[in-house]
């Protein structure tokens, strides 16, 4: 793998998502401080405004060419031992570029392996992005002497097809691919499988549900933050399938109270393979984290067994008046609708009361035709409380996502 090569020299690795657009890989050349641009020869020309040498073929059609410099590191940047350099996935807007360093890696890896136990005779087949899903997963499945399966779509029936012919023994994916998965109406099982991974959004019980009753495998579902790593891992989640599961041995959390009255507590973080620094504006990790803890930003609740449960993201509270929730609660009862498949509550400005919310919908098959905003609205009046109640509902094709699969919640005017 070339990431791999990229280290033995002593080299950070940037990836450069093959989902992006043109601009916006052109626009990483401007934020990061890169040298030399590793790609297949037919797609290398995306350095071609800012080469400064021809091409050198590495092996095979992969070719690395030399790249002039936009921007110098930040200062202190040549301290952290840097391996990797991604920037987040910018769920609420914000975008911030992750140092993580060889060591940090190595700790990571290790701290995730305690309970996933991978080995030489795992077999993973992967449905994710490699370039958004790579300082945990991908590096921790070569590490460990696993196989990587790809597939040539992520069709249910793709997947189960290759899992069978591969002996998989493990699946990634995001809840996305389960669906269509627990959807799939042939009769192939998969009894190879020993764990089956939902990584990048909520899973719905509806999901998890369809799934082990197809399959009769447990989706596991996990709570994956790129300055921390893997926490924590839903092992046992029957009976708990919306819990992102128990808190990893290397790892400690403390709730903190946020007053609100409700059991929506702020989720923090300690223990191996934490960030390193943050890239623009460059922070260490001494000035991210307080006496070793990483504030995460989303807010939850922790069960009296130890299952973390994550109920939204402190940016993402519609403030209402002074009357304040979490758009998660709102999309949960829009989706036990049966005509609605997918929701996505927003926040829009209002002259008298600060915010209000609207929402977003995709519609079930066969319910494209008959959607009312109004009937809609009816029903989340007689499920939450006035103010939580979406002022105007649209139904659309699909909701808006990151190239890493997370949904993109906005403010809008």
């Amino acid at each position: 793998m070339i990431f791999a090569q990229v280290w033995l020299c002593g080299a950070c690795a940037v990836p450069i998502p093959v989902e992006l657009v043109p601009e916006e890989k052109h626009r990483i050349f401007g934020d990061i401080r890169l040298d030399t641009v590793i790609s297949p020869v037919e797609t290398i020309n995306i350095a071609d405004p800012y080469r400064k040498g021809e091409p050198i073929y590495v092996f095979g059609n992969i070719a690395a060419v030399p790249v002039k410099n936009a921007r110098e590191h930040p200062a202190g940047f040549s301290k952290i031992n840097a391996a990797f350099l991604r920037f987040t996935s910018g769920t609420t807007g914000d975008s911030k570029g992750v140092v993580l360093s060889h060591e940090t890696i190595y700790d990571r890896i290790n701290a995730a392996n305690e309970v996933l136990c991978i080995n030489p005779e795992d077999k993973i087949v992967w449905l994710l992005s490699m370039s958004y899903h790579f300082a945990v997963s991908i590096v921790a499945y070569l590490t460990f002497g696993a196989t990587i399966v790809l597939c040539r779509n992520h069709l249910g029936s793709t997947v189960i097809q290759a899992a069978l012919q591969h002996n998989g023994s493990i699946i990634y994916g995001s809840p996305v691919h389960y669906e269509m998965m627990a959807y799939d109406r042939s009769s192939l099982m998969m009894p190879d499988i020993r764990l089956v991974i939902s990584t990048t959004a909520a899973l719905r019980n509806e999901i998890s549900n369809k799934f082990y009753d197809r399959f009769n495998i447990p989706l596991v579902n996990t709570y994956g933050i790129i300055e921390v790593g893997l926490p924590c891992i839903n092992l046992w989640p029957l009976g708990k399938e919306s819990s992102v599961g128990q808190v990893l041995p290397s790892y400690e959390i403390s709730m903190e109270d946020m007053g609100l009255g409700d059991g929506h507590k702020a989720i923090k973080f300690r223990g191996k393979g934490f960030i390193d620094a943050y890239y623009d504006p460059w922070q260490t990790r001494s000035e991210i984290m307080t006496d070793g803890w990483f504030t995460t930003g989303d807010l939850g609740m922790v069960d009296h067994e130890g299952y973390l449960f994550i109920l939204g993201r402190s940016k993402e509270m519609i403030n209402v008046g002074g009357m304040k929730f979490f758009p998660r609660e709102v999309e949960a009862i829009l989706e036990s609708h049966p005509s609605v498949r997918e929701a996505y509550v927003f926040a829009v400005k209002h002259a008298m009361f600060g915010e209000i919310p609207n929402a977003n919908v995709v519609m079930n098959k066969g319910f494209e035709d008959s959607f009312s905003g109004a009937q809609l609205q009816a029903f989340c009046r007689s499920h939450a409380a006035l103010y939580k109640v979406p002022e105007k509902i649209e139904v659309v094709d699909i909701l808006p996502r990151t190239a890493s699969g997370k949904l993109i919640r906005r403010k809008t005017a």
